[in-house]
């Protein structure tokens, strides 16, 4: 009877030794990540059902990208706010104050492109038919501050494809006192300011394309030199004039100070 009992209580030690065992390795599993790699499809890999609806899903993203949803008129507003006391062409001329400037990059060859690669519909951000159409009704193009807000004027315009020769002064160490101007297809001679007015003096031309840089600092002075604002974001109406001071074109531009 004691052998049986020493044989009944090595069994119970093993059952318990394989239950501790067994919730041991449950736990385990239950708390372990799940090693499982996802790996895309190749299109190569895919039936022909799903390229086309991967296909139709690309189309239909692009598609959303170049135009609106639903046919619509579309009118931007590109009239300076009522807080600026526009003044005729002549009387900025006459009683303005003449600013320097640097020519920063010409080229008197340099024709309008029609299309652009960036602007095709694969790339995206440049791809919206009304944006483009909006762009090609200007000549002037006018960016106040930051490197990225350059970046984003030259595919605008039209003119990244030059964008990597155009170097940028800085005016008293401070990029940000930076305004820079394109035009095209107008060669400026003169930069006039009077109040919030800046005056851009030129002649007009079938092809060329001029960018130009002037030191912010300079739109805030009156005639008689003295600063006139500080830190505060005033907006100003750029005007690309003939000699005899009909406009050709107009950009309104908040410039912070």
């Amino acid at each position: 009877m004691a052998e049986l009992k020493d044989l009944v209580d090595k069994n119970k030690l093993l059952l318990y030794l394989l239950i501790i065992v067994a919730a041991f390795l449950t736990f385990s599993l239950a708390h372990q990540e799940p090693k499982v790699s996802i790996k895309p499809i190749k299109e190569s890999k895919m039936t022909e059902t799903e390229k086309l609806a991967k296909e139709n899903h690309d189309l239909r993203d692009r598609l959303a990208r170049l135009e609106p949803a639903a046919p619509v008129k579309i009118v931007t507003a590109d009239e300076p706010s009522k807080a600026i006391e526009t003044l005729p062409v002549l009387a900025v001329m006459s009683e303005g104050t003449r600013v320097p400037f640097e020519t920063v990059y010409e080229d008197q060859s340099w024709a309008r492109p029609d299309y652009e690669p960036y602007w095709h519909s694969k790339q995206g951000v440049w791809s919206k038919v009304p944006d483009r159409i909006h762009s090609s009704l200007h000549r002037l193009f006018v960016t106040p501050g930051t490197e990225g807000l350059w970046r984003e004027v030259t595919y605008e315009a039209g003119i990244a494809e030059v964008a990597d020769k155009i170097k940028l002064p800085v005016f008293d160490d401070k990029p940000e006192n930076t305004i820079t101007v394109v035009a095209l297809q107008h060669q400026i001679t003169d930069v006039v300011v009077l109040n919030n007015q800046v005056v851009l003096l030129g002649v007009p031309s079938r092809n060329g394309m001029q960018v130009l840089a002037v030191n912010k600092q300079e739109l805030i002075k009156s005639v008689s030199g003295e600063l006139t604002t500080l830190n505060n974001n005033q907006e100003y109406l750029f005007q690309m004039v003939t000699p005899d001071g009909y406009e050709v074109d107009y950009n309104n531009a908040v410039v912070n100070f």
